[in-house]
């Protein structure tokens, strides 16, 4: 799939990270620039009976973020995480929420597992019927994110929830992007949000893709992913209005490209993932020797990473622009991941590039500039981020300066 690149530019104008290391732009920021670590022993699901006990969960109460929190208080953990983030999003913006109020706001968010916490709690209480059954029914589709944050809001705009697992906020982005260009909207809310359920644990822990405790992309002997949490939110406006309302300025997004090979349920496949990077760059107008970071999948497996790098190779040659990995300090936040991602290329387009940590000896199979001795200071013209998903869903997105 890819644009015509005809129509309106589109800008990046408010970002709203709700994660494992840092809740909103500056605490986020500064946790990607100190490399902190956000693995823990994880407390919100029962671990006794799995090998694998650690994961990345966001600790911090979000309710106070939330604007009129109790009427949302029968939605699950997702919706929270995305009205949390989108507060921070709007707030980081400038945009009043009475000024956008009744107004045609897009909203998009991608998420993995959706709700599924509240089916498991809906399917329990089905032995014993209880009173307000219908208000947890009501709350268990993946739609109720996006349409939590819409009704939160006020706004008459689309709401959609994109279920394109580990590149779903990619997907949403990209959403919000084409309905700006289109000229549907002026104003889009696109993220995504995951929580950690037993559900999502032990799946990966089944695949055996999980590692021991801390996730180490691009490391040789590296183990697998380790699950994560969180909402992402980034205020995407069109040009002309952000122009006019003299709003902060992070980044112009350029083009996009996804595709999808239907290959293999879980094993990356290097050909479509380049073929989607040509494309992306091709649509953004953008040569690779142009691209200064590259925001990688990362998520630490031997497979992925392997991959990945295959991809980058075929693209950029032997010299490729600097990668690194945020999923090695707040682990694999699913349908929220590449939302990160995009936030933090906000980082590298304005102050410099985020590290890749725990890489204690790189994989000399994959011979590329892994940032990986700290944050690498410097800004940089054009950021690449990365995000594929089960089923061959890839999606990339190519950020740029304002010029």
């Amino acid at each position: 799939m890819m644009s015509s690149g005809k129509g309106r530019r589109v800008v990046v104008t408010g970002l709203g990270p709700v994660s494992p290391i840092g809740i909103g732009k500056d605490a986020f920021f500064h946790a990607l620039k100190t490399g902190v670590n956000g693995t823990g022993l994880l407390s919100k699901i029962d671990t006794d009976r799995f090998e694998r006990k650690y994961g990345c969960e966001v600790k911090s109460s979000i309710s106070t973020l939330i604007p009129d929190f109790d009427s949302f208080a029968l939605s699950g953990t997702p919706s929270h995480f995305a009205l949390a983030a989108t507060e921070l999003a709007l707030t980081d913006a400038a945009i009043e929420r009475a000024a956008i109020s009744g107004k045609r706001v897009n909203c998009y968010f991608g998420t993995t597992y959706g709700e599924s916490n509240l089916i498991d709690n809906m399917v329990t209480a089905m032995a014993e019927p209880q009173p307000g059954l219908h208000a947890s029914v009501q709350h268990t589709f993946a739609s109720e994110i996006s349409r939590d944050v819409l009704r939160s809001i006020g706004s008459t705009g689309e709401s959609v929830t994109i279920g394109n697992a580990c590149s779903a906020s990619n997907t949403a982005l990209i959403f919000g992007y084409e309905a700006i260009k289109a000229g549907d909207c002026e104003l889009a809310i696109c993220g995504g949000s995951d929580a950690i359920y037993k559900a999502t644990f032990a799946t990966f822990h089944r695949l055996g893709s999980m590692t021991d405790q801390n996730c180490t992309p691009f490391n040789s002997g590296r183990k697998g992913v380790l699950t994560a949490e969180g909402g992402s939110a980034l205020v995407l406006e069109d040009y002309d209005r952000a122009i006019r309302r003299g709003a902060p300025i992070y980044a112009e997004v350029l083009g996009f490209s996804m595709n999808c090979d239907a290959d293999h349920m879980v094993r990356l496949n290097h050909h479509s993932v380049g073929d989607c990077m040509e494309s992306a760059l091709a649509n953004a107008l953008v040569a690779p020797g142009a691209v200064g970071y590259i925001c990688a999948h990362g998520t630490g497996t031997v497979a992925n990473d392997s991959n990945e790098y295959m991809a980058i190779e075929r693209v950029f040659g032997h010299s490729p622009p600097p990668v690194s990995s945020i999923k090695s300090m707040m682990g694999h936040s699913m349908g929220a991941a590449a939302g990160f991602g995009a936030i933090a290329c906000m980082l590298a387009l304005s102050e410099g590039l985020p590290p890749t940590i725990n890489v204690s000896e790189q994989d000399p199979e994959i011979p590329i500039d892994i940032v990986a001795e700290g944050f690498r200071a410097g800004k940089i013209d054009v950021a690449v981020n990365n995000a594929f998903a089960f089923g061959g869903n890839n999606s990339i997105l190519v950020f740029g300066n304002l010029k």
